[in-house]
């Protein structure tokens, strides 16, 4: 490449996404079962219930001319209006409790323009970001791009270790840092990777060492609530975002697509007043607004209730999803379990295996290419580490229940088990 050829910095400095080698592989590889795309079920997706909304927008020609229209870039009024009505129910707040975040209510294409978004708006190189480890490995990417100094906090099996948090943010003001620290990231209900959830004992003491630590200037919080609703056998705890009534430090990230449909590539976040400006400023220059047909569409459907009779359909799909992978996991690698383990998850899609540390599960370790030979496909957990504070952790992956049916979850465990059995020969 000559010079006049070279492109931005950030272009250059952002690595090929893992998702796309890990899509790439499954369709080249006739048989494979893959327990790493983090699809939703396919059978579940709610075709019946959008075909009547669909034809509901355009029986009538005005209707279907407006939602067929241009909208705004902040997102359509009465779908955002409908959007904190659902919040307030989902939250079991009183009907208007939150009707004064709605000039702060922001629709996006998906939760991740949203997250994209709010690292574009905040974040320069060199800016630190705090994120659980394990974290979502799309959202590495992101940061990534932005150039961000990327830390990771140990989690446990209640979610973010806020000790380990403060003792970093304590080391950080002692090395001159502090000023840098813009953003904690956590995903609060069933984590992409991991399945834990942050312990509802957690979620206000976050958002006050948040408030306390910011002494220089603002650390947001960013709740990334892509999974809830997605609880098999409660009610999901009061989010992150609801222990901040200010407003001020926690930026809300929602979807459609894990609870209703990837295919409508529908989000929305609530954010803090002096986000909301630089964030719509950035959206409008990229699409002055998300599709309007199909912000018409969910509004429709929260209104009729389609929304919520669907959430509740899936909950019942992925729980018993759930508990064929934890069956076959606990019949297949029942024999390692004193080197083995695996999370048992209570809602979401994922389950995270780990062996023991000598055993490398990355992209070049052997359980990946014994496994791949075995017929069975699942993410290195390594791509769910931030490199700081390392050393990386390669002994882990991740399993996703969503897209395979019963006889393929439970194949797939079995086939992982005998190339985990092959491994375990190597290291033992």
């Amino acid at each position: 490449m000559t010079s006049r050829d070279r492109l931005s910095a950030a272009s250059e400095r952002t690595s090929p996404p893992p998702i796309s080698t890990l899509m790439q592989m499954a369709l080249d590889t006739p048989g494979l079962i893959s327990l790493a795309a983090g699809f939703v079920d396919q059978k579940s997706l709610p075709v019946e219930a959008v075909a009547r909304g669909v034809a509901a927008i355009l029986s009538d020609p005005d209707e279907g001319r407006r939602a067929l229209q241009y909208g705004t870039t902040i997102g359509d009024l009465d779908f955002r209006t409908r959007l904190v009505e659902q919040l307030e129910r989902d939250e079991g707040a009183d009907p208007g409790a939150f009707r004064h975040v709605l000039p702060r209510t922001v629709v996006t294409t998906g939760s991740q323009q949203l997250l994209s978004l709010v690292a574009e708006a905040l974040l320069d190189p060199g800016d630190i970001v705090l994120v659980e480890s394990p974290t979502y490995f799309v959202y590495l990417g992101v940061l990534e791009t932005r150039g961000a100094h990327v830390i990771g906090i140990r989690t446990d099996g209640d979610g973010l270790r806020l000790d380990v948090l403060e003792h970093t943010l304590v080391d950080l003001e002692a090395r001159g840092l502090l000023g840098r620290v813009k953003l904690i990231y956590t995903v609060s209900e069933h984590a992409n990777p991991t399945g834990i959830c942050l312990a509802e004992s957690r979620r206000g003491p976050l958002v006050e060492v948040a408030r306390r630590w910011s002494k220089r200037r603002r650390i947001y919080i960013l709740e990334d609530a892509a999974y809830r609703g997605l609880t098999f056998d409660r009610a999901d705890p009061p989010s992150v975002w609801r222990h901040d009534p200010e407003g001020d430090t926690v930026i809300l990230a929602r979807t459609f697509s894990k609870t209703f449909s990837p295919g409508l590539k529908m989000g929305y976040g609530i954010l803090p007043g002096p986000l909301l400006d630089a964030v719509l400023r950035l959206k409008g220059n990229q699409d002055f607004g998300s599709s309007h047909f199909t912000q018409q569409l969910l509004e429709r459907l929260i209104a009729d209730g389609s929304y919520e009779r669907h959430v509740e359909r899936l909950v019942g799909v992925y729980r018993h999803k759930c508990n064929v992978m934890v069956e076959a996991l606990d019949a297949h690698l029942g024999p390692f379990e004193d080197v083995v383990s695996w999370t048992r998850p209570k809602g979401g899609l994922y389950v995270w295996l780990t062996v023991p540390e000598g055993l490398d599960t990355g992209p070049d370790g052997p359980l990946f290419s014994r496994s791949i030979r075995a017929g069975v496909l699942y993410v290195p957990g390594a791509y769910c580490f931030a490199a700081e504070p390392g050393p990386l952790p390669r002994n882990h992956a991740r399993l996703c229940f969503g897209v395979p049916g019963d006889v393929e979850l439970e194949d797939g465990a079995r086939r992982l088990a005998a190339a985990l059995a092959e491994c375990l020969d190597l290291v033992a």
